[in-house]
């Protein structure tokens, strides 16, 4: 899925608070767009409620509709106006590995890589990481460049500290950051390798660019994985994790990434917003179910006091395409007429998971029943395949989220208020 980015950060936020959201009608968002079973967010929201002096850390799991950006990081860009901001949270170099992502920053390097995905299934090594993809380079000195885009008012690039994950084949390799009074603290890190390292930068001053340069005396593979970067201050640290075609089942034959997501990100809360290719494929009801289960019952293993809350996919449609042909001057042309109907097994996804988290204690967010209640407003929100949404629908369907849980938080905040006049 390549969705294109708009042209500046001033269209984005001008469209977004006055023209993109105009149909969302007061009555729709307060009858529909609520979580199910939001009590099982109250560790969060007490959490939520001190960030102005600590740092929130959310993590946003999924496929397509989370790894091009617009959805997580406009729910992103709402909390942390609500809440403050610790930064960009995680980041991956999506273009070096000739795939779609977000567009406020893009990595630079002067050597070649190689990606592999958690949905590949010959992959050259089993650990992926936190990012769920890994790139690989056979150079004796690697170099990557983040570059931050300054003009982009959405996310917070402003750096001060920022975690590199990697994995460099040797004990003997050394890292360098140009920039004076860069501080690097680079370490080893559990996950599965021996070599495995995490360097932690400290910047004297905000930056939004850096480079690293990695230097060794071997021919193993290279191999970086992300990084986290913060900005020093507290407030709400939103990482948002996506792969294309990724489904429950990818994540929990690769748990590994779970695990190193828990780890390094440490969430408070975890969004899990898969269920859409499961709904294109061989689709069983009960192995889907097992599959959430697994998947859950990993993220609590690893971070028990994470809250959890699943999301149910958008009303996604099948296309039908007939053929017919046409005479064209003296020759005949094919041609095909299309047509969109819905994908009945959506249903199914939908069901599956709003049963699994009632009967579990779950929070769920029921985006498949806003968004057909909502049809009109995502009329020209939808991309060419009606399944993934544009920049758009993606945009409107963050703003939901961000809604139903800022709606959960003030009930909380009632509910918290009128124990403590209970109390006296």
């Amino acid at each position: 899925m390549n969705i294109s980015s708009w042209n500046t950060s001033k269209k984005w936020i001008i469209c977004l608070l006055t023209g993109v959201l105009t149909g969302i009608s007061s009555i729709a968002v307060g009858q529909s767009n609520g979580i199910s079973q939001d009590t099982a967010l109250y560790r969060f929201f007490g959490a939520l409620r001190n960030a102005d002096s600590n740092v929130i850390s959310v993590l946003h799991l999924g496929d397509s509709h989370i790894q091009a950006g617009f959805f997580p990081f406009t729910t992103a860009f709402f909390l942390q106006q609500d809440f403050g901001s610790a930064g960009r949270g995680w980041v991956f170099p999506y273009n070096l590995a000739n795939t779609n992502g977000p567009s406020d920053y893009r990595w630079n390097s002067t050597g070649r890589w190689e990606a592999d995905k958690i949905i590949d299934r010959n992959k050259s090594t089993d650990i992926l990481g936190p990012g769920a993809i890994v790139l690989t380079s056979r150079n004796d000195a690697p170099t990557l460049a983040f570059n931050g885009r300054q003009d982009d008012d959405r996310m917070d690039n402003n750096i001060r500290q920022a975690e590199l994950f990697f994995d460099p084949g040797t004990d003997d390799s050394t890292i360098s950051v140009p920039g004076a009074g860069v501080d690097i603290s680079p370490a080893p890190f559990e996950g599965g390798r021996p070599t495995l390292r995490k360097a932690s930068l400290t910047f004297p001053a905000p930056v939004q660019s850096f480079q690293v340069r990695w230097d060794r005396q071997n021919a193993q593979p290279f191999r970086f994985y992300g990084a986290l970067l913060q900005n020093g201050h507290n407030g709400v640290l939103y990482s948002a994790v996506g792969i294309n075609g990724a489904m429950f089942q990818h994540y929990n034959e690769n748990n590994n990434t779970l695990i190193a997501e828990m780890e390094v990100m440490q969430p408070q809360l975890v969004i899990i917003s898969l269920g859409t290719n499961e709904a294109y494929g061989s689709l069983n009801a009960a192995a889907f179910r097992a599959q959430i289960d697994d998947a859950v019952k990993m993220v609590k293993r690893y971070q028990p006091n994470a809250c959890i809350v699943l999301t149910t996919p958008p009303e996604c449609k099948r296309v039908s395409k007939k053929a017919y042909r046409r005479k064209v001057g003296k020759k005949y042309k094919t041609y095909y007429r299309v047509a969109y109907y819905p994908n009945p097994y959506i249903a199914i996804v939908t069901q599956q998971i709003m049963s699994y988290c009632r009967e579990n204690g779950l929070a769920c967010w029921n985006f498949n029943s806003v968004n057909k209640a909502m049809m009109k407003s995502f009329a020209g929100g939808w991309s060419g395949d009606h399944i993934h949404f544009n920049a758009r629908g993606y945009q409107l369907q963050g703003k939901l989220l961000y809604e139903a849980l800022r709606n959960s938080y003030d009930k909380f905040l009632k509910v918290e208020k009128t124990h403590k006049i209970l109390a006296e």
